[in-house]
Parts: structure tokens; C-alpha cells; sequence
């Protein structure tokens, strides 16, 4: 609760901040993001993720992707551009 997931979400539908981000329905990126954050703050060493029920756009952009939406308006961070 109360995860900063800026480094993979920089902004969220109906200006909800990701600074201090909380909610009982987030989306599969986020639900993900924070997760990762979360781990990472309590010292995890290593991180599992389930290829088949991971969020694909948290985890990647596709090059169609990147050809629909231009990246100074994406607000997710690919988790693959991170590690």
C-alpha cells in the first residue's frame, strides 16, 4: 500500500498520482508495478514473473506499439527497459 511507481508509471486516467499510488482495482500494469516495487523495497534478490499472466504492455513494447503511440505519450515505462 502507498507504492511509488513512478519509475515504471509516470501518470494514471483521471489524474491519479503514481508517487503514492494505492487503489483496491488497479489495472494489470500497475497491479505489477507495484509489486515489483514492493519486492525490491524489502530487498528481494530475485523476481518470478509468470510469462502467462504477467501485463505484456508493462513487460514490452512491441514495435507496433511504439508505432501507435508515440513515446512522449506513453505513460508506462517497459519493465524491460529497466533491467
Amino acid at each position: 500500500e502507498r507504492v511509488d511507481i513512478r519509475p515504471f508509471i509516470s501518470n494514471l486516467p483521471f489524474g491519479k498520482t503514481t508517487d503514492d499510488f494505492s487503489t483496491p482495482d488497479a489495472s494489470g500494469s500497475t497491479s505489477q508495478a507495484a509489486n515489483i516495487i514492493e519486492g525490491l523495497e524489502v530487498g528481494a534478490k530475485v523476481l518470478l514473473v509468470d510469462e502467462d499472466t504477467a501485463a505484456t504492455n508493462f513487460m514490452v513494447r512491441d514495435e507496433r506499439m511504439i508505432k501507435l503511440v508515440a513515446a512522449d505519450k506513453e505513460p508506462i515505462v517497459p519493465f524491460i527497459h529497466k533491467v
